[in-house]
């Protein structure tokens, strides 16, 4: 177990050395918490852990923040410094300049002054920077041309705006016209005939869609009929041939039937008649067998 005699002795509180390192870190803290309550300023500065470690670190960022606001106001006083040699130096150059031009009027002649002034003037109407006597020119011809440009777009303008107004003119005269004119005027009975042509053309459109409902429940029922009985192509074909074969024989039922027409329609009077007309036959036969005999023999 340690003495604690010999930690609280005398030599050890009352070291100078100890005393000098205390005093160190006191003067190092005092140092800190000023820099610190200068930058938190209005607000108080926020509690933290006072130990040597966060001594340390704080002190290292005072030290780099106060070199950086020195080195800003170093390069502060540079530049105005700078800026104030700048406009002393302006300020010289304007004065001389200044005094150049009051020398120059006062020794010009008039000649030279009226010269002078009409190049200056021209400058300002011109709107150009130069006293350049061709680059003046330049811009006078430029100017020149640009006026007469304007010029003949502004008589192009009036011409146009004259015929407009001329056209304005008898658009009206004929609105006029079409307002009072008799043969303009909607005739009595159209209101009756656009009702008349709405009602048929409703009443038609209702007749299209029936229609329309019609023959598509047609072709439903061709559809689904042709789909139950199973036609084809090959089907319709063979049903083709099949109704020409029996349009042929229909035919010759036609021209057989040409030979009973005439005869009674009952059955026995029918009989009685077709016997009369064989027995016809059979005497014009033999009459033709005579008359054929007789030729012959002749």
């Amino acid at each position: 177990m340690a003495d604690y005699r010999d930690i609280w002795s005398p030599a050890k509180v009352f070291s100078p050395s100890a005393a000098k390192h205390q005093n160190h870190l006191a003067k190092e803290w005092a140092y800190v918490d000023q820099w610190l309550a200068a930058r938190y300023h209005p607000k108080p500065v926020p509690k933290f852990e006072r130990n040597p470690d966060t001594l340390k670190a704080l002190v290292a960022l005072a030290s780099a923040n106060e070199a950086a606001d020195e080195e800003r106001a170093l390069e502060t006083k540079v530049k105005e410094k700078a800026l104030a040699e700048l406009k002393a130096r302006d300020k010289a150059t304007l004065e001389n300049e200044e005094s150049v031009l009051v020398a120059l009027e006062e020794n010009l002649t008039p000649e030279g002054t009226r010269a002078l002034n009409s190049i200056a003037l021209l400058s300002v109407a011109l709107g150009s920077t130069s006293t350049d006597t061709q680059k003046l020119a330049k811009n006078l011809i430029d100017l020149t041309k640009e006026e007469f440009e304007l010029k003949y777009q502004s008589l192009r303008i009036e011409a146009l705006h004259e015929r407009l107004r001329k056209d304005l003119t008898h658009l009206r005269e004929k609105l006029n016209r079409m307002e009072h004119s008799e043969e303009f005027k909607v005739p009595p009975g159209l209101a009756g005939q656009v009702a008349e042509w709405t009602r048929t053309g409703r009443h038609l459109r209702h007749k299209a869609e029936d229609y329309k409902e019609r023959v598509e429940m047609l072709q439903n029922e061709f559809n689904s009929s042709r789909l139950a009985t199973g036609l084809t192509v090959e089907a319709i074909a063979e049903q083709e041939k099949a109704v020409e074969a029996l349009k042929e024989h229909v035919l010759n039922l036609e021209s057989q039937a040409k030979g009973f027409q005439g005869l009674p329609p009952e059955k026995d009077l029918a009989r009685l008649e077709v016997e009369r007309v064989a027995k016809e036959l059979e005497e014009l036969e033999a009459k033709r067998e005579k008359l054929y005999d007789t030729m012959v023999g002749n």
